[in-house]
């Protein structure tokens, strides 16, 4: 696609960051965007691919820059943001299924993954995590062929790059630039990067240069042509000094010198005599900035025909025809879906993909063996408790416990889940890999298993030790926990999402921990009129006042004190009792309602919270 944009302006917090930027490039060719450091690249590279507002004309194929348009653009961060716990041929499988169309067989997608993979040569590392800052996985380089793969799926016309080489050695830099080079000459892609000071090597790939100097255009032209340039302004280089160094030196060191390059990027410059900003040797009759040129030059040339002499089979990327029989203004014009998937793909592998990354993160040894030892502590402390009175409050700690601890450990697993993933989701949403709804059911489902099964085996081994109420109310306990934990996890990913930063994250969930546990009905039964109402805001209430009425309701009678005088029920004192009904113990405490009263608030509790999670998500944390 020919890709051209004229006098490109944004402004922010009222200050010009771009001002009359143009440029043209053609299918093949590969433009460099350099400058020093706040010149605007990357605010160029952003606008470019439609993410900022602007004025001015960016035109692709004669066509205005629309959705349709934009869905044949990728857009290759600086920042790789992967998972760190899949593999790349997870994460590449991943990327294949939901963002190539749904018309394409499963067959077809992964035949075009291989492509991608061989042709920039990461077949060694499919088995390898993508790993993170915690955990080591690919290396630099690997992350960013992963990155650029990611995008190259697809079959983009149009491909951007922020500073792709950054954090890379100069051999793995001149290895992803060649590779690079190669795919855009042989599929006649039109690619536009963002650089800082590259080698000579990768300097000379790029067929043209767009230097920006404070947000206006020092140079735009052929790259072989900038040294040229420098010297007509009167700015001369130093034998065998790199140009892509040179030319940002010259532009940070003298605002002279910026200033001439600008007015003759305008085609305004002055005549009349030029102070130099080097000095020119000579050199057997011939000045050392053309021995200069001359020898950059051949390298340039040397490397185009490198490229272009490459076996295309090497490169070759669609192998697999998605309309390019098609006129391209035409088929970038049309009303395409906006989405390459439908709903049911989406969902089903974004579960997928969740559940494998969650599996890590949840089911760990350390946390299986965390929760094994907490359930250890509890059967030896409430090991067989007697159903007397004088054990009540123990029964009811017991209760308390396994609500409390089965509510907060997933709500605070929750809570540092999607801060975790939030990088990764915003760059995918930007890029519109599929829809929010998709993710977030996805999300919703995926973890349920993994956040129930501990849980699970912990109550199945608790109950029957602590000497709970008999084996219906077995049942019903595993099914209230189990909506208990549900319900603290709902609460943990509302903070996660509402909250920006893992700590102010943390610091909600604390406060909100201490005062639901006060709330709960185990440490006191006599709040203050005035904040009693505050009680029914805490899902613990719910579900501790729910397992007391499976433990008391319909049980068997509890034992009087050994003390009748000391009994707090007055039916032992009565001659001949020995025994507490059930049901009066939660009369005593004022557990009132059915078990369904206290279950219908925690489903309440449950889906409030979701639906709060989904609506800040879509409102309120959207990706920029």
């Amino acid at each position: 696609m020919d890709f051209e944009f004229t006098n490109i302006c944004v402004e922010a917090a009222g200050r010009l960051i771009l001002q009359n930027v143009s440029g043209t490039l053609k299918p093949g060719e590969l433009l460099a965007i350099m400058g020093p450091s706040g010149a605007g690249k990357t605010t160029l590279l952003n606008t470019l691919n439609g993410r900022k507002q602007f004025s001015g004309s960016i035109l692709v194929n004669g066509s205005p820059l629309n959705k349709a348009i934009k869905r044949n653009m990728c857009y290759v961060l600086q920042q790789e943001y992967f998972f760190g716990n899949l593999t790349l041929n997870d994460t590449l499988q991943f990327t294949a299924m939901i963002r190539l169309p749904e018309e394409m067989s499963r067959e077809n997608k992964m035949a075009r993954m291989n492509a991608v993979v061989k042709a920039l040569q990461l077949e060694g590392c499919l088995g390898t995590i993508m790993g993170d800052m915690f955990t080591p996985g690919l290396s630099g380089g690997e992350r960013k062929r992963a990155n650029i793969a990611c995008e190259l799926l697809r079959d983009p016309a149009i491909i951007f790059l922020d500073e792709p080489t950054t954090g890379l050695d100069s051999s793995t830099s001149a290895s992803l630039m060649s590779l690079l080079k190669a795919y855009a000459v042989q599929e006649r892609k039109t690619v536009i990067a963002s650089i800082h000071q590259p080698s000579s090597q990768i300097f000379f790939q790029f067929d043209k240069l767009l230097l920006l100097s404070g947000g206006q255009v020092a140079y735009f032209g052929l790259t072989e042509n900038v040294v040229d340039h420098f010297q007509s302004v009167g700015v001369e280089i130093a034998d065998d000094y790199n140009p892509a160094d040179f030319i940002l030196e010259a532009l940070a060191e003298s605002a002279e010198v910026r200033e001439k390059l600008l007015h003759a990027a305008n085609g305004s410059i002055r005549a009349g005599p030029i102070e130099k900003f080097s000095v020119t040797e000579q050199n057997n009759g011939k000045n050392l900035l053309d021995k200069v040129s001359e020898k950059f030059t051949k390298k340039k040339a040397n490397t185009t025909e490198e490229t272009s002499g490459m076996d295309p089979g090497s490169v070759r990327m669609s192998l697999l025809d998605l309309d390019n029989d098609l006129d391209a203004k035409d088929s970038v014009t049309n009303d395409n879906q906006k989405w390459p998937t439908g709903f049911w793909t989406q969902y089903s592998q974004l579960t997928i993909r969740t559940f494998k990354q969650s599996r890590s993160r949840i089911l760990t040894v350390n946390k299986c063996a965390e929760n094994l030892l907490v359930c250890a502590f509890v059967c030896l402390i409430f090991f067989q408790l007697p159903r007397t009175e004088d054990t009540l409050r123990d029964r009811m700690g017991a209760v308390f416990f396994i609500a409390a601890h089965w509510s907060f450990t997933p709500l605070f697993d929750a809570v540092t889940s999607f801060p975790m993933e939030r990088m990764v989701i915003n760059k995918e949403r930007l890029a519109g890999w599929y829809r929010l709804s998709a993710y977030y059911l996805a999300k919703m489902t995926s973890e349920l298993l993994l956040i129930l099964i501990q849980p699970l085996v912990f109550v199945i081994l608790a109950y029957w030790v602590i000497n709970l109420n008999g084996i219906a109310a077995f049942f019903a306990t595993l099914g209230t926990v189990m909506l208990n934990s549900v319900a603290g996890q709902s609460f943990g990913l509302f903070v996660g999402i509402a909250c920006l930063q893992v700590n102010q994250a943390m610091t909600v969930s604390i406060t909100f921990q201490m005062a639901i546990m006060l709330l709960g009905g185990l440490f006191t039964r006599n709040i203050p009129v005035f904040i009693d109402w505050m009680k029914y805001l805490s899902f613990l209430y719910y579900s501790f006042h729910s397992l007391m009425v499976l433990e008391f309701e319909h049980a068997q009678p509890v034992k009087c004190s050994s003390s009748s005088n000391s009994s707090v029920f007055l039916v032992c004192q009565e001659t001949n009792v020995t025994s507490i009904p059930s049901h009066m113990v939660l009369e005593y405490y004022d557990i009132t309602w059915s078990y369904w009263q206290y279950i219908l608030p925690l489903l309440l509790f449950t889906v409030i919270f979701r639906v709060l999670g989904y609506i800040t998500l879509r409102y309120f944390r959207k990706p920029f």
